[in-house]
This record gives structure tokens, sequence and C-alpha cells, in this order.
């Protein structure tokens, strides 16, 4: 009888196990390895320092009026596991005038990131934008929403009450 109650449990953590993973899954990638880039947004790189993953970011550089045009950036990246994610970006914004980004995630309606009040210093914003993922190649689209703001990186994941802190690794 002990052994069996040790089989069951055994095999209930081996089905409950990878079930738990997928709930968790998460993926990030750096902001500057976009596929295409549009004026006025430009990649910025050769940032070795500590505050910036992978040496660059993408900007959108500060037009009051926005007279360079709206532009934007396109992404390629890769998910494991189809589902409902949450989508963060980590930012720096300036000032009040340029604190938040539009995305766009496989064609879907346009979410914003963004509207908060942490300026000068480089933080992540989002958490509260569901998107769908397919397993495999999903895209997602950086559009210019305000000016003045930089993107280091991109990050889902599907425990809607997670926050990523600091730089996160690369998995995309």
């Amino acid at each position: 009888m002990k052994n069996q109650k040790l089989f069951l449990a055994g095999v209930a953590l081996a089905l409950i196990a990878p079930a738990s993973y997928a709930a968790n899954a998460k993926v990030c990638f750096e902001a500057e390895k976009a596929a295409t880039v549009e004026s006025p947004l430009k990649k910025v790189s050769g940032k070795s320092t500590t505050e910036v993953s992978g040496g660059g970011f993408i900007e959108i550089p500060w037009d009051k009026n926005k007279t360079k045009g709206l532009g934007q950036a396109t992404y390629k990246f890769n998910v494991k596991t189809a589902g409902t994610y949450y989508v963060w970006a980590r930012t720096f914004w300036a000032n009040g005038c340029g604190n938040s980004i539009l995305v766009d995630v496989n064609g879907g309606a346009d979410k914003i990131l963004g509207e908060d009040g942490t300026y000068d210093a480089w933080h992540w914003v989002g958490g509260k934008a569901k998107v769908t993922l397919k397993a495999g190649v999903n895209t997602l689209v950086l559009k210019n929403r305000e000016t003045g703001v930089r993107v280091d990186q991109f990050f889902f994941c599907q425990d809607g009450d997670y926050t990523p802190v600091g730089i996160r690794k690369v998995t995309s």
C-alpha cells in the first residue's frame, strides 16, 4: 500500500510539474535586436555600461511636435509554450512628456505600456497588458507614441503577479 501511494505521488508530480513550469514560462529579448527599425526610431549601440543590457537600446528621440514621423521597430521572437502572457518593457523616460510606448503583438490591438512617474532611471513598465503568444515565431511591433524614450528589453511571462527587476537574461 505504501509503495502504491509513493507511485501515485510520483505520477502526480510528473504530471503537475510540467504544467506548473508552463504556467510560468518567460521570454526575454533585447530591444536593440530589432529586425527592422523605421525612423525616427534608432538603434543606439556601443553603450558598455552595467545599466543597459546587450550594449544598446532603441531610442525614440525627443521631437516635441512629432515632425519627424512616427516610425516603428519590428521584432521576431520564439516562444516554446503557447498561451496568454503579460508584456513588459525595460524603459527609460527623460520626463513626463515622454513616458509611454505602444506595442502590437501578432497583429493584435495596440497596448500602452508606461504612463508612470519614474524618470531618469531604467525600470520595467507593463504587466497589465495581456497578449496571446503561439508556440514558434511571434512578432512584436514597437510604435512611437511619445518621444524622448528608450527601450532596453522586452519581457513576457505568464504569471500576472510577477514583476521583473533589473536586467533580465535573454532567452530569445
